[in-house]
């Protein structure tokens, strides 16, 4: 590789690195300004900061500072307040992160998906955070409608699983590839590629093709457009089957 590209990737890096600190700081301050005083506004400048981070880290090789800003972000974006509980978790999660910045970025020989399994979950009402972690299962969710990514995380939480979201299938491949979740659930219509076209992708791929796969959508499992899914995946209906078919899928998948 021409030694002028090496250089300007580890400026890059070094670059980025510097930016990561800055803004690790600034969420450092505002977790303990949220400490002394409630504000809505110290949650807000958090989330701007985190978004900020995943925004900076996308130019540059850090796997593993990318997959943690990218559950902090997931977390921070159903965070309702500050309580003590959330910050201890935003906390964790940017301790990881500077742990990450201070050593090696490039992930290099570290088991990603038992990494991504160590961070915090998102907390949802009535749901004790320490028995999703002890059960220990995690879903993909690919789904761009943030309402509807809410209503099935918060199904799953009942059931005692761990879930990520993204609304992006790109996105999906390379999470599926690199935190390998025990399920996937992804929404039939997604951006250029539909929920079948990724379905068909990751059952196409040696490293995601045994991972569990499910499309969730308003159509009849008989429906034209789904006709291409692969013979494993199974079918979610949106509304009164919702319940019915999810159980069904994880009966099907053996996930308990």
């Amino acid at each position: 590789m021409n030694n002028n590209v090496v250089d300007l990737d580890d400026q890059m890096l070094a670059d980025f690195r510097d930016e990561a600190h800055d803004i690790i700081n600034s969420i450092d301050v505002h977790l303990q300004n949220a400490r002394g005083k409630k504000d809505p506004a110290h949650l807000t400048a958090i989330q701007r900061e985190i978004f900020n981070l995943r925004y900076k880290g996308k130019s540059v090789s850090a796997p593993l500072i990318n997959l943690t800003s990218h559950r902090l972000a997931d977390y921070v974006t159903t965070c309702k307040e500050l309580n003590e509980g959330a910050i201890e978790d935003i906390q964790a999660f940017v301790d990881k992160i500077q742990s990450l910045l201070d050593g090696d970025m490039t992930a290099g020989g570290t088991d990603t998906a038992e990494f991504v399994r160590e961070l915090p979950s998102k907390r949802t009402p009535d749901i004790d955070p320490a028995w999703l972690k002890q059960a220990n299962v995690e879903a993909l969710l690919v789904i761009p409608q943030r309402s509807l990514a809410t209503i099935l995380e918060r199904e799953l939480a009942a059931c005692g699983y761990r879930s990520s979201v993204t609304q992006t299938s790109f996105e999906a491949i390379e999470l599926a590839v690199r935190t390998r979740p025990d399920f996937i659930i992804v929404a039939k219509t997604i951006d250029e590629l539909t929920g079948v076209d990724l379905a068909n992708a990751l059952q196409a791929m040696p490293k995601t093709r045994g991972i569990p796969t499910a499309v969730l959508t308003s159509d009849a499992p008989n429906h034209p457009s789904l006709q291409d899914l692969p013979c494993r995946t199974a079918i979610i209906r949106k509304g009164n089957a919702f319940g019915e078919d999810l159980a069904e899928a994880l009966a099907r998948f053996n996930i308990t």
